[in-house]
């Protein structure tokens, strides 16, 4: 796919979805700038000398501004991902929520006309009544989890600034992306975990005995999908970006471990400090990224399994 020259930035881009995003921007001959805490680890990727950086912090305004001026598309990244009872409140509030009005506020002042993308998340939905249905963008939002709840805030705020100052923003709310890591950073998802086990041959836990129903969408797959709105006419919308498949965690380790040909896991029940924070089963309705963006998955689950687990071998070698 072809891309007229755009100028994108990448807030929080040093990520595992901002570093596959920006490699496969590079490759489309964009102009790409990644805005991050620290951009030293991955300096050293090959496809990084194309890439300009600047360091920064998303909670500090000024820095924000200056990142966004003369931007034609800016993709918020930044976030701290956590689900479970442990959290810093602080952290979370100002990087998933105060960060967001940096960018809006900043959008606002100096770029009202750059196209604006930013990412939600299944934990905004909370425990789900019908597991076996899958979620469509207007479901009912009931998060339990800090990282939830400043998500949808930080949504709120998208619309809050649409509606007085005309700013649209586009918002994908994302199911678990799994794949390689490009800078070899552990990701938050427990798919990695997993893999790097089974080829060192030992044992995982499968939390509660594997029976959750999981959305598994590869990153691929995903990368697809954002170049496919940053190539459209579309501004603003809420659109789901998952495979739109169920599988469970126990049918996924069972494939990684005939894949991998070794390791071993053990079905447990969740642990009493994280059990009340568990989500359940779910997975997407993702028809309308498909009809509005000609979008669909292309990676079945054992294709991107094979993928990551190949990748996981050459970095273990």
């Amino acid at each position: 796919m072809r891309l007229k020259n755009k100028k994108i930035l990448l807030i929080g881009g040093a990520g595992f979805i901002g570093l596959h995003l920006a490699k496969k921007l590079v490759e489309l001959e964009q102009e790409v700038v990644i805005f991050s805490k620290d951009s030293s680890k991955i300096k050293k990727l090959g496809f990084a000398k194309n890439i300009k950086f600047i360091e920064g912090n998303i909670c500090n305004y000024k820095s924000v501004e200056s990142a966004v001026g003369g931007k034609d598309i800016v993709i918020n990244l930044a976030s701290v991902v956590n689900h479970g009872p442990i959290f810093n409140p602080y952290d979370d509030l100002d990087i998933n929520c105060k960060g967001q009005i940096n960018v809006l506020e900043a959008r606002r002042k100096i770029n009202k006309n750059s196209k604006y993308i930013f990412f939600g998340t299944r934990a905004q939905f909370g425990i789900v009544k019908d597991p076996k249905q899958p979620v469509k963008e207007d479901y009912c939002k009931k998060p339990i989890s800090l990282y939830g709840i400043n998500k949808q805030a930080a949504e709120g705020y998208c619309e809050l600034y649409r509606r007085a100052f005309g700013l649209k923003s586009v918002i994908i709310r994302l199911s678990q992306v799994y794949g390689p890591s490009l800078s070899g950073e552990q990701t938050y998802s427990v798919l990695d975990k997993f893999i790097k086990m089974a080829l060192k041959n030992e044992t995982f836990y499968v939390n509660g005995y594997g029976k959750d129903i999981k959305d598994l969408v590869y990153i691929d797959d995903l990368i697809d999908l954002i170049i496919k709105i940053i190539n459209s006419g579309h501004e603003d919308g809420i659109f789901n970006a998952g495979s739109g498949i169920k599988v469970t965690l126990k049918e996924v380790a069972e494939k990684i471990i005939s894949m991998c040909k070794s390791g071993k896991f053990k079905l447990v029940p969740f642990p009493n400090e994280i059990s009340d924070f568990e989500l359940g089963s779910f997975y997407f309705e993702i028809s309308k990224a498909k009809k509005t963006f000609g979008w669909k998955p292309k990676t079945n689950l054992d294709d991107g399994l094979k993928k990551a687990i190949e990748f996981h071998r050459r970095v273990e070698d």
